[in-house]
């Protein structure tokens, strides 16, 4: 936790193991107390990045869905809760 607490956000870029208790623990005390957490993930959300995220983000009336959200390429009309995002950047590591 002592960590945690030194940094003002902690980012989750796309987890791809399930936590443990201890570490739920630790994540929920942080944003207890002030923290920012910032939570990406792929397409597919938790049963795709074979993780539990999901237990925590619930506590806080939030969850990830299987869907996605923003889109890196036009494919005919966009979807209401899509973005066309021209000539972002696609870090390889989400797509594994």
């Amino acid at each position: 936790m002592d960590t945690l607490s030194e940094n003002s956000l902690v980012i989750l870029g796309n987890p791809r193991e399930p936590f443990n208790a201890a570490e739920f623990k630790h994540l929920k005390e942080y944003v207890s107390k002030g923290g920012s957490l910032l939570v990406c993930l792929g397409e597919g959300g938790e049963s795709k990045n074979n993780t539990n995220i999901n237990f925590l983000l619930e506590q806080f009336n939030i969850s990830v869905n299987n869907d996605s959200v923003v889109r890196t390429m036009y494919y005919k009309y966009h979807h209401p809760k899509e973005c066309y995002v021209s000539h972002g950047m696609v870090n390889k590591e989400f797509a594994r």
